[in-house]
């Protein structure tokens, strides 16, 4: 008959969560991941175009200098201040569809056809009738004008409707 006063040694079980729990501080070291980076902080909205969403697709260029802007345009923007929403027509009620982020340029290919000569006003509210549309690859999109620095004559590009119709203005 087997001896059952005799109690299991619990070592091997505490070797093993032991091994476990240094095998996972090292990755964390490996990684440069520390406690303070563990949380992370969701930035307040910069304008009524930031809410803060995941992006869909980022829509970026490789070019930082507008006059080496790839475009058969030779008319760019940069999302200059802070990374902008790209819709998928002149207007908030349109679907996001993706982001132009921080710093990049994108191909600005047709304008909403606002008064030619009109600045961006203090409120975007007041400038929400203002598009431009964008190409990166073969997709395009719509980004509210004065979220952009932009270079080239918008002017010279066609006036685009939402459904996609376009005409030039020459």
């Amino acid at each position: 008959m087997p001896d059952r006063s005799r109690k299991p040694n619990a070592l091997p079980a505490v070797l093993i969560a032991f091994g476990m729990v240094l095998a996972i501080w090292m990755l964390a070291l490996a990684s440069g991941v520390t406690a303070q980076d563990s949380g992370t902080i969701t930035p307040a909205p910069t304008s009524e175009f930031d809410l803060n969403l995941p992006a869909t697709v980022a829509f970026a260029t490789a070019t930082l200098d507008p006059g080496q802007i790839p475009s058969l345009t030779g008319v760019g923007g940069q999302a200059a201040h802070a990374s902008v929403v790209i819709r998928s027509g002149p207007g908030l009620s349109y679907a996001q569809i993706g982001y132009l982020p921080e710093g990049d340029w994108i191909d600005i290919v047709g304008w909403s056809g606002w008064t030619p000569g009109r600045i961006c006003s203090s409120t975007f509210a007041n400038d929400l009738d203002m598009w431009v549309q964008v190409q990166a690859g073969n997709r395009r999109g719509w980004i509210a004008r004065c979220v952009l620095t932009i270079r080239g004559r918008i002017t010279d590009l066609p006036i685009v409707s939402a459904d996609g119709e376009r005409s030039l203005q020459r």
